[in-house]
């Protein structure tokens, strides 16, 4: 490590034994990455976390952000030297959205990083140290991967150079900045989004310019345009578009319909969700529909699912089928058993499942996602799926006759939100004593929590772990994970 600018001391440092100070800039190098993207860094055994796209290898000029007492934080100012295996990204916008941290290494290597990392956490968070993890499944695309995209409008434009000034100040359409809910980088493409996005964004840059239709403030809650997501049927070619305003005035977009239809030939729903919330959601109290029809049609292996503008969806359709497939292998469930899917949302797995059992029965909160799994199960001609409002966190406690009077579980599939089981859910699903327990996780780190505690109360070993990369160029991976009783 070579010190290119200490940090100021004083006698109050010197019972301090932090070796690096806040704003003190170092000269390190990326050993590995930590789950979640950022690079490791050491000085002695002090162990420095480095955002910024980092990539083992590298030797970087690195501003220390937090230090703490076992570990500290740091943002990249310079490459002295790229990584042995760095490659260019593809993406103009790379060093400035922060979606896709990992654009510049191979994409077999971040398979590989994935596969590391989620040993490390079930070794060193769970203590789980005789488990084999699979190796990961990669995704079959890696750009134009995503069904839906969402896009921020911004009165504050974020300049990507000194000299971007060619387009307004007052006016952005594209992604925020990383830290910055205020401004947004003004971009012609994103390579993870539908193949239809480049001319999205240009036909509703221009008409919003030319009509001088101002974009939301976010500081001072007024303007018009807020979001324009894109959801696509990948399998379906189904295009909606919804633009998402501050007030009600959908008329105005009327000139646009004409256009984005003559242009888009597979687009069948333009939509306008209001919404006065000061937040950033793309949730709205009223809905309009613009153009053709108010969802558009996605299919997954032999099931057919109607997407809404506010519907959850596997945002990497090929994938999805991959982590169902993978859900039912690993259950092997039989046609004489039953399955509960917690946090089923829109039933999407529970549906997938249903025609290998005798029934699956599906648990959430959200009213929107029971009623759209009641449609979904419908329209496929399902008639042993049944779906039950509650919220889980509490749901086993407060209402005990309601689970009385249905079948246990033979298999337990459970895919909660990144922040994983309630403590309480965790012991309440012990009693119900599934031969299988399935879960399903998009944060490894609270998986293993749940998971350890569900092992050592429950008498359950870990039979099959699996990460499936839905997300590629991101820190972000699935992990499927098989739970049998001795």
């Amino acid at each position: 490590m070579k010190t290119l600018l200490s940090a100021n001391s004083n006698s109050t440092d010197r019972q301090d034994t932090r070796p690096v100070r806040k704003n003190q800039i170092l000269e390190l190098k990326i050993d590995r990455l930590a789950f979640g993207g950022a690079g490791i860094a050491r000085v002695d055994d002090y162990i420095i976390f480095v955002g910024n796209e980092a990539v083992p290898g590298q030797i970087v000029s690195a501003q220390i952000t937090q230090a703490k007492s076992t570990f500290a934080e740091a943002k990249i100012r310079e490459i002295i030297q790229p990584g042995d295996q760095e490659i260019p990204a593809p993406c103009p916008y790379f060093h400035h959205c922060g979606g896709c941290k990992h654009q510049n290494i191979p994409y077999k290597l971040q398979t590989d990083y994935f596969h590391r990392q989620i040993v490390e956490i079930y070794q060193h968070l769970g203590q789980f140290d005789d488990i084999k993890v699979q190796p990961t499944i990669p995704s079959e695309k890696t750009l134009r991967y995503r069904n839906k995209m969402e896009f921020a409008f911004s009165n504050r434009r974020w300049r990507i150079g000194q000299t971007d000034t060619e387009k307004p100040e007052n006016f952005a359409l594209g992604l925020r900045v990383p830290g910055n809910y205020m401004k947004a980088i003004d971009i012609d493409d994103c390579l993870i989004a539908p193949e239809e996005t480049p001319i999205v964004l240009r036909l509703v840059r221009t008409f919003a310019l030319e009509n001088h239709i101002p974009a939301f403030d976010t500081i001072r809650h007024d303007g018009f345009l807020r979001h324009l997501v894109l959801r696509k049927g990948e399998h379906t070619g189904n295009l909606m578009i919804n633009i998402v305003t501050h007030d009600d005035s959908p008329k105005i977009f009327e000139p646009l319909i004409v256009q984005l239809s003559k242009e888009l030939p597979n687009l069948v729903s333009v939509v306008n969700t209001v919404t006065r919330a000061v937040s950033g959601t793309t949730m709205g109290e009223k809905t309009n529909l613009l153009f053709g029809q108010d969802s558009i049609e996605e299919k997954l292996g032999n099931l057919s699912f109607k997407i809404s503008p506010a519907s959850f969806f596997q945002t990497n359709t090929g994938m999805a089928e991959k982590l169902y497939e993978t859900i039912q292998s690993a259950a092997g469930i039989r046609k004489t058993e039953t399955v509960w899917d917690l946090y089923c949302g829109t039933g999407s797995i529970a549906l997938f499942l249903a025609e290998s059992a005798r029934q699956v029965i599906g648990f959430e909160i959200v009213p929107s996602a029971i009623q759209d799994a009641m449609e979904n199960a419908s329209r496929n001609g399902i008639d042993n799926a049944r779906f039950i409002r509650g919220d889980l966190d509490q749901l086993f406690r407060k209402s005990p006759e309601l689970l009385s009077d249905l079948p246990a579980p033979d298999v337990l599939v459970i895919d909660p939100p990144r922040v994983g089981m309630h403590p309480k859910l965790v012991q309440d699903i012990l009693p119900l004593n599934p031969s299988r327990i399935i879960y399903v996780s998009c944060n490894p780190s609270t998986q293993v929590r749940d998971l350890k505690t569900i092992c050592q109360l429950g008498g359950y070993h870990i039979e099959f772990v699996r990460p499936i990369d839905l997300f590629p160029h991101t820190p972000h991976i699935e992990v499927v994970t098989k739970l049998t009783r001795f």
